[in-house]
């Protein structure tokens, strides 16, 4: 039997690809960096600035589509 350790150990850990997208997006759309975070059935975007907050509240719809993203996606200033 294998310990927990050796388990987790071969286990490759990588970031869902909707956070992959949504982060490359802001990246290159905006120059500016976000931190993600999946909470159920929920995405949360956090970025630094209200203005850039603002902005994608308003594309959410098309963000949503263009990615194909099913969660629900929170927007929220902050670091």
């Amino acid at each position: 039997m294998d310990s927990l350790q050796d388990i987790l150990g071969k286990k490759q850990f990588e970031a869902p690809d909707e956070m992959t997208a949504l982060s490359d997006y802001i990246k290159h759309k905006y120059q500016s960096s976000c931190r993600i975070k999946v909470d159920g059935e929920a995405i949360i975007l956090s970025v630094s600035s209200s203005a850039l907050a603002g902005t994608l509240q308003m594309e959410k719809p098309l963000i949503l589509e263009k990615l194909q993203i099913k969660k629900r996606l929170v927007i929220r200033i902050g670091r």
